[in-house]
């Protein structure tokens, strides 16, 4: 019989047809995209020259296919698909592309401060100490969004050991067996009055506090005749001969037999013996409290009903204590504050808007008359007095020192547009030693974000990732979100490597008050060259209706500045400052 190839051709298409479509419809899809624009154009191919297959509407969702270069494909209905330009659209997080956080974490500091948004200017709202288990919520590069049964917030993620949701409990004892068996930290107790605590180990370095004599310190570390203490929630240096050692004392006491233990860990096994390898029987929660019976290495046996008693790894109990009674506020009148940036304001009157009486250096110390707010009254020469910010120095001794108290009510409901400069196939400036400006700009624009969201605000970044955003879109996005502020990222390069600084810019004069402000703000906390706020003809302020300005955060060309710009501790700083500046501006 002779063989009919139409007919074979016709049912392998069918086939075919049949196959592809089901593929494609069930294929793994990679998040979801929301309008942001009034209308948004759909083309058949990832670029401005193909054709339009269709329009959208703004706050329309579509579910993305696949992303190539700056555009993502998504899909229309169960048979249409098309490309949008991802400047044009926001993409909806997701498992994949979140910075939520899982799992728990330990906290490793003596005594961790937990405050309300992921940066010190946040209010603190308790503190944890070492060992307490808690719960990640979400992270940033510096910063740790803990839950306790106590609280919420944030602490800084030097200070927080991680671990995976999927690590198993008993993985989890025998980390802890480990570190509870190399514990080696010491105790001291200070020699001196006014004992300087420093950032590094140098008579050089910046001035953190002071002690006074008989404190109790615990000794981290020792490096060239300087002993590394924990000071305040973070650390602190202090030369080593002014402190005695204490080399016996054990760091974290074990609760007496007969005694009653709080659980500080969310979630402890309890073992028929006292071993990390003996059967678990059951397990305790946090803030649970137990009598204890004995205690054996790490090991202590509790009281878990009248007829069961158990064993549960010691570092995770705590001696109950009755409440004792708050401490009265100490009297700082005579005490010593010091001064901890460069170029600082003081004051006529406990007012930011009082007249300059002159400006102090870092390292510059004051005696105390008193205190009228978060503002100290201090002593000049010749009987003079004047007045200074609580939240710019340091108060001599171990109390709390002055938080700035409510800016994020100022800036709680703001609709603020971050905008990370260039990114994509625009890669910025490139600094001596290779750093590229389009991947510090976004760094600087998520810890940005993530402060001004944890102070009320609606924050909106113009790229996410490594996109290209045409300009004439970054603008775009400022007018349709109706932004209060729109922030331009960028760090600058001149041909001249010793150039150095920050410049704020504006185009229209209603954006003078915006750059003044946050120029005014890097100038009291920044310990780099402020080059103040001017004029600037950049299109993303230039074409911008609403209030925008342009940041040049440091000089990239500069090899030192470079090596500055680039650290933690420079980006804590500058991100603090643009948030500090734009409270002041919405004041």
């Amino acid at each position: 019989m002779k063989k009919k190839p139409g007919l074979f051709s016709l049912i392998l298409l069918l086939i075919m047809a049949t196959i592809v479509p089901v593929n494609h419809a069930f294929g793994k899809e990679a998040g979801e995209i929301t309008v942001t624009s009034n209308v948004v154009n759909v083309r058949e191919g990832a670029g401005l020259s193909f054709p339009i297959v269709k329009k959208l509407a703004k706050g329309e969702s579509y579910p993305i296919i696949k992303e190539e270069g700056d555009w993502f494909e998504i899909r229309i209905d169960s048979n249409e698909t098309g490309w949008v330009a991802n400047w044009l659209v926001e993409r909806k997080s997701d498992s994949s592309f979140t910075k939520k956080g899982s799992g728990q974490g330990i906290i490793t500091g003596s005594s961790v401060r937990v405050r309300t948004g992921p940066g010190t200017t946040f209010q603190t709202v308790g503190s944890l100490t070492k060992g307490t288990a808690v719960d990640i919520i979400e992270k940033n590069q510096n910063w740790t969004k803990i839950k306790t049964a106590d609280f919420e917030g944030w602490v800084a993620s030097d200070y927080l050991k991680t671990e995976s949701a999927s690590g198993s409990a008993d993985k989890k004892d025998e980390d802890i067996k480990k570190e509870a068996d190399t514990e080696s930290v010491k105790t001291g107790v200070t020699l001196v009055d006014r004992l300087n605590v420093r950032s590094e180990p140098s008579k050089n370095s910046s001035t953190l506090g002071k002690l006074n004599k008989n404190t109790s310190v615990t000794v981290l570390r020792m490096e060239n005749e300087w002993a590394e203490i924990d000071f305040q929630g973070g650390k602190g240096w202090i030369a080593e001969s002014y402190i005695q050692m204490d080399e016996n004392k054990v760091k974290k006491a074990l609760v007496p037999a007969g005694d009653t233990a709080r659980v500080t860990a969310s979630s402890l096994h309890v073992r028929k013996t006292a071993s990390l390898n003996a059967k678990v029987i059951g397990s305790v929660n946090k803030d649970e409290t137990y009598t204890v019976l004995q205690t054996k290495g790490k090991m202590t046996q509790i009281q878990l009903s009248h007829s069961q008693k158990g064993w549960v790894v010691s570092w995770y109990l705590e001696k109950e204590r009755v409440e004792e009674p708050k401490k009265k506020k100490m009297d700082i009148k005579g005490h010593k504050i010091t001064i901890i940036h460069d170029g600082t304001i003081l004051r006529s009157s406990a007012s930011g808007n009082s007249g300059i009486v002159r400006q102090a250096n870092e390292g510059e110390t004051f005696s105390v008359i008193g205190m009228e707010g978060d503002w100290y009254s201090i002593k000049l020469k010749g009987e003079k007095k004047a007045y200074v910010a609580g939240w710019i120095v340091t108060l001599e001794g171990n109390s709390d020192q002055v938080q700035r108290q409510g800016v994020e009510k100022y800036l709680k409901d703001k609709t603020i547009v971050i905008d990370p400069g260039h990114g994509g196939r625009d890669s910025g400036t490139i600094g001596v030693g290779g750093t590229l400006e389009k991947n510090l700009t976004i760094r600087t624009a998520e810890l940005l974000r993530d402060k001004l969201q944890a102070a009320g605000a609606k924050v909106i970044l113009t790229r996410s990732g490594n996109t290209y955003v045409p300009l004439s879109s970054r603008v775009g996005t400022s007018h349709i979100h109706n932004a209060d502020a729109f922030i331009s990222l960028h760090y600058d390069s001149t041909m001249d490597q010793i150039t150095s600084g920050i410049t704020t810019y504006y185009y229209h004069d209603y954006q003078k008050g915006l750059a003044s402000s946050l120029a005014h703000s890097f100038s009291s906390t920044m310990q780099v060259t402020n080059r103040g706020s001017r004029y600037g003809n950049y299109h993303v302020i230039r074409e911008n209706k609403r209030v925008a300005t342009l940041i040049e955060l440091g000089y990239l060309s500069n090899p030192v500045e470079e090596l500055t710009i680039t650290s933690n501790e420079y980006q804590e700083g500058i991100t603090s400052a643009i948030y500090n500046g734009l409270a002041r501006y919405f004041k």
